[in-house]
């Protein structure tokens, strides 16, 4: 299957890993790219408000089986066409930045349809996306107090708390509301239903104006060495360790 022209393949790209994720694609194009590691388009549409679950839920049982759920949405003016575009992208965007932020332990590609129901109503061109989710990932890696999305656990600092207080709005007071000392940037982003991406880039700010954190657990505060993921860098990868290049071109930031 490896050997398939990318233009001819219809099918589930698996990728096994921490976090992983799964690419759908139909002659080539990418129709949406699910990982635990972030959002997907259904957290997007219902914790943000956009789609209420009532709505989602109607939907989805008048749906027929052959139709995309997101063209049901779109067909009750529930939401736009190209709205709905914009947040299957950046769906997608979100899932393959954080199975390439992430470790690769390998990949399958399985030649079915599988659920993918909420996929973008315009295929993805596969370039495009890996280019952006390189670029993105780079533009982590680059930050002055660069981090893991998934592993880093942040805790808010007395200047957090006071700038929450006095001067903190928007999407930076929402995240600095759920900074518990428990939760990473990939929780807070579903919690919020907004994409993996913009709040990592926003925490980003917050590490390096003081107002947050990293939290090291307990059970390693006294150890003499303490893991790369927990003092905040990002998880490392081997370029060409994973094979996936061989259907997709999904290649690992340099220095990541």
């Amino acid at each position: 299957m490896t050997e398939a022209p990318l233009g001819r393949i219809s099918g589930t790209l698996l990728v096994a890993g921490d976090p992983g994720g799964s690419f759908h694609l139909r002659g080539g194009a990418i129709v949406e790219v699910v990982s635990p590691g972030a959002p997907g388009a259904e957290t997007l549409l219902l914790r943000s408000g956009r789609v209420s679950e009532a709505d989602w839920a109607s939907a989805a049982r008048s749906c027929p089986a052959e139709r995309l759920i997101g063209a049901e949405l779109v067909a009750r003016e529930l939401v736009g066409a190209a709205e709905l575009q914009l947040i299957c992208t950046a769906a997608a965007l979100d899932g393959a930045l954080a199975v390439g932020m992430g470790r690769i332990d390998g990949f399958s590609l399985e030649q079915d349809t599988r659920d993918c129901r909420l996929a973008a109503l315009q295929a993805i061109e596969p370039d495009w996306l890996v280019q952006e989710a390189e670029r993105r990932i780079r533009a982590l890696a680059s930050r002055r107090r660069p981090f893991s999305p998934f592993r880093t656990r942040l805790g808010r600092t007395d200047a957090g708390t006071t700038s929450l207080d006095a001067t903190a709005a928007g999407e930076r007071r929402e995240i600095l509301l759920r900074v518990n000392g428990r939760r990473s940037a990939r929780d807070i982003a579903f919690l919020l239903g907004r994409s993996l991406y913009a709040v990592a880039v926003e925490v980003s700010r917050l590490l390096g104006e003081g107002l947050v954190e990293a939290v090291v657990p307990a059970r390693f505060k006294d150890s003499p060495v303490r893991p790369a993921t927990v003092a905040g860098n990002l998880p490392r990868r081997l370029p060409g360790a994973s094979g996936i290049t061989d259907i997709l071109p999904l290649r690992p930031a340099a220095g990541l």
